[in-house]
């Protein structure tokens, strides 16, 4: 089957949608710092009502309809999740590479074959059970337990483990209540719990060159959102699946060009092989059945599966 001008024009904008993401994770590295990571939470998460705002505006559901949810404590969890795996992502970025985060974090799609295998009943492919051996090789070769352990690598890889709680919760809270009221529940958990945080540990006032990179994390961020949602609304979900697989490649240009940071060979392996049995299974997939394009867009927190 040939790709139309109109499946194009998604890939291409969900593809920029990946650089604008990994375009907020360079700005809150460069925060992560100085700065506590409620704060960069509580910024990303305000502009994020952008997205939400178009979201509701595209969609059918007015009023309360786009508030109610039948399922409010599966809402909550989800948001929850979500909050959980940008704050530790967002902390990893203190003591880890751009590049070694990110590569890290491509280990959740592992999580959720395995929460969707045990937890949702989904049958597991040959191209699962290959994707999620060959990942969990190139994760511990980033990670590297023989050196020791690395906290920020830990924590690195609980973000992907509540990303991918986060994304079995979305599909549970996906049959109950539409994708608008998902993304204003998620949202706002992010909101309430980051101004909680702040005001137990205090709020850290930037400093005049800051103010850009904070403004920055939140417009990149509301703007990914955007070119998600256009994206997958023009594009079916398994045409795009690959593609999140770039931002390693954003990652790393980032890391070594902006932070002068260095990736060790052992780092580049273990990424090389996440990537290529992560693309390996998303085509797999899409040479089997391939999905139509998708009538609504999802719901989106901090990235664009969440």
């Amino acid at each position: 089957m040939r790709t139309s001008p109109r499946q194009m024009q998604g890939l291409a904008l969900y593809a920029l949608g990946v650089g604008a993401f990994a375009t907020m994770d360079a700005f809150a590295k460069y925060l992560s710092g100085s700065y506590p990571v409620a704060e960069i939470i509580l910024i990303r998460a305000l502009f994020g009502y952008i997205p939400i705002l178009v979201q509701y505006r595209m969609g059918a559901e007015r009023g309360m309809q786009a508030v109610r949810s039948r399922r409010p404590l599966l809402q909550l969890l989800r948001g929850g999740c979500v909050l959980a795996a940008g704050a530790t992502f967002f902390l990893s970025l203190s003591g880890l590479s751009l590049a070694d985060a990110t590569a890290i974090s491509l280990a959740a799609p592992v999580f959720m074959a395995l929460f969707g295998i045990t937890v949702l009943r989904e049958p597991a492919g040959r191209e699962t059970i290959v994707a999620i051996a060959v990942a969990l090789a190139g994760g511990l070769l980033i990670v590297r337990p023989t050196d020791g352990i690395n906290l920020y690598a830990l924590i690195a890889v609980a973000s992907a483990l509540f990303y991918a709680l986060g994304v079995v919760a979305t599909r549970r809270a996906g049959q109950a209540d539409p994708p608008i009221v998902t993304a204003i529940w998620g949202n706002t958990v992010m909101v309430a719990a980051s101004a909680a945080m702040i005001l137990h540990s205090g709020w850290v006032w930037p400093t005049a060159e800051d103010w850009l990179p904070f403004i920055g994390v939140g417009l990149a961020g509301g703007l990914a959102n955007l070119l998600y949602i256009g994206g997958l609304r023009l594009s079916g979900v398994s045409d795009v699946a690959a593609i999140d697989y770039s931002i390693f490649a954003w990652a790393a240009a980032f890391s070594v060009f902006v932070f002068h940071e260095e990736i060790p060979a052992a780092s580049l392996i273990g990424a090389g092989l996440i990537v290529c049995g992560g693309v390996y299974s998303a085509v797999a997939k899409w040479l089997r059945s391939r999905d139509e394009p998708a009538d609504a867009p999802l719901a989106l927190g901090m990235g664009p599966t969440s």
